[in-house]
């Protein structure tokens, strides 16, 4: 009995001290939606909803390449000259919303989907995983990272050339 009453006392202790909480996840909330629209609105070619939240001088990272929001909306816009019949398929988000800890206080949307275009120059149809991550302040995106892998991107442009 005493060994079991140890056990109990150090498995609380162990997750006290290891299990904090720093935050909470929510994949239903508004902010996650507009993760989750910001898909459509790329694959449809509107782009209203990017130039609403997505602010011009934003930090946005593109694998290891840095640019500006107005840089990489200009860039998306692109995606529809170079490809056709774009879609995003397969998308899942949360948003973290930090409490505690080096983040407490940032709010982050992270991002899975699939990519999939037919290149205009190749005809080749392309399917692509990628990863967005989107920081929000004030309701508005200040911070991108996104991960996708560029070879389809690369062989319609060097095919243009």
């Amino acid at each position: 009995m005493k060994k079991l009453l140890l056990l109990t006392l150090l498995s609380f202790a162990l997750n006290n001290l290891y299990g904090q909480k720093t935050g909470t996840i929510k994949d239903k909330d508004e902010l996650t939606k507009i993760a989750l629209d910001f898909h459509e609105d790329y694959a449809t070619n509107k782009h209203e909803l990017w130039n609403e939240m997505l602010n011009d001088d934003a930090e946005v990272h593109v694998n290891n390449s840095k640019m500006s929001g107005k840089e990489v909306k200009e860039a998306f816009r692109s995606h529809h000259m170079i490809f056709n019949n774009i879609q995003i398929i397969d998308a899942y988000a949360h948003t973290n919303y930090f409490s505690d800890g080096a983040n407490k206080g940032d709010i982050w949307t992270n991002s899975w989907f699939t990519w999939v275009g037919t290149g205009n120059k190749t005809g080749i149809g392309y399917s692509n995983k990628a990863h967005f991550d989107f920081q929000w302040v004030n309701g508005k995106v200040v911070k991108m990272l996104c991960f996708f892998d560029t070879t389809a991107l690369n062989m319609e442009i060097a095919a243009s050339n």
